[in-house]
């Protein structure tokens, strides 16, 4: 008897399951999602570098009815990772081509710079479309993933160099200053001191064109590549030392003065106290001048020097003599040694707007 309960039950519960698994089937209709590439095993080619290296394509995938929308994320990683390091997302509607490319320098780029690994090397990789259902009840999306392997190529460097009369070499571009390649053929660093003028960059020692022009802003740059075309430089109006960057993936310059000590605050017996932090006065940076720091303060009689960090164990800015007067504009920066400080004497105690020019080493006193 229990036998025969238990195989109608069975019959019962597979019936069940039939039926919904046939309903699931009719409310679907159409080939599952099918991602699809232009070719599993790509050669990189630097001298094919804006031609397209691989095209991913992929169908609707199965219709989820009428009451829901199919929307589509790619996305691109390296085998095995699972697509936590993967590309940012690239979203379709279901109206749209299904379509993503990746050109030989895009690809090469993407292996070097993203994800890090050596050029010249054989890499396996993953593609991924997900069909995401957007309705009124959850669904689980479709998804096809698959495999890639590709062989990067080592870039061939590409030189770039900074002139103009704001430089210290001057404007003769066989004297032009190389820039650091950080990022192959895109991102440039260089750091020194530039003065009141103007400056540019040059692909070619010696050679006025091509060159990398001021664009539509300030920080913006523009190829120029003939004669004819506008010759617009950046202007230096201070004089100081700067960090320059350039990258060419979107055409944009960073060009910032080199601050060493971005936070300053004097301290000492002619404020209120050796306290930290309670006794500290900081310094305003110069709104004009990222080189120039300025304060207002009473001085008392007494003692004082000026720290960088709200501590004692970072720089501090001293005199270069012990006991030194308001009459000193000289200043040095170090960590440890004599601890030398500024004076303030008997007749001398009274209100000061005191400036720091701390790529001169300068510091001007000017009581009010």
């Amino acid at each position: 008897m229990q036998k025969r309960l238990l195989y109608i039950l069975t019959i019962f519960f597979a019936t069940i399951c039939f039926v919904a698994c046939n309903d699931d089937d009719e409310s679907s209709s159409g080939d599952a999602l099918s991602l699809k590439a232009s070719a599993d095993t790509i050669v990189l080619d630097e001298a094919r570098g804006n031609d397209v290296a691989v095209s991913f394509t992929w169908n609707k995938g199965k219709d989820p009815g009428p009451e829901n929308t199919l929307v589509y994320f790619f996305r691109l990683d390296i085998f095995g990772a699972d697509f936590k390091t993967s590309t940012e997302p690239i979203e379709f509607a279901p109206d749209e081509e299904f379509k993503v490319e990746y050109t030989n320098k895009e690809l090469n780029d993407l292996i070097l710079n993203k994800w890090g690994l050596l050029p010249g090397s054989d890499i396996k990789m993953e593609a991924r479309v997900v069909a995401k259902v957007i309705g009124p009840k959850f669904i689980y999306p479709e998804i096809s993933i698959i495999p890639l392997e590709i062989k990067s190529y080592v870039p061939t460097p590409e030189t770039l160099y900074l002139t103009g009369d704001a430089t210290p070499v001057g404007t003769g571009l066989t004297k032009a200053i190389k820039m650091t390649e950080v990022e192959a053929g895109n991102i440039y660093q260089w750091q020194g001191v530039l003065k009141p003028g103007y400056f540019k960059f040059i692909s070619i020692l010696g050679e006025p064109l091509p060159s990398l022009n001021k664009g539509a802003g300030d920080n913006r740059l523009v190829n120029r590549t003939l004669d004819s075309e506008p010759d617009n430089m950046f202007e230096i109006s201070t004089e100081s030392i700067y960090n320059i960057e350039v990258r060419k993936d979107n055409m944009t310059l960073k060009c910032e003065v080199n601050v060493p000590y971005p936070n300053l605050y004097l301290v000492g017996s002619a404020g209120t106290g050796w306290g930290v932090p309670q006794d500290l006065y900081k310094f305003t940076m110069n709104a004009g001048n990222p080189n120039l720091f300025e304060l207002n303060i009473t001085l008392n009689v007494g003692e004082f020097k000026i720290l960088s960090a709200q501590n004692y164990d970072d720089y501090t800015l001293r005199p270069v003599i012990a006991s030194a007067p308001v009459t000193d504009d000289r200043m040095q920066a170090n960590k440890g040694g004599e601890d030398l400080k500024w004076v303030i004497k008997e007749g001398e105690n009274g209100h000061y707007k005191i400036t720091l020019d701390v790529y001169k080493m300068k510091i001007k006193f000017e009581k009010q």
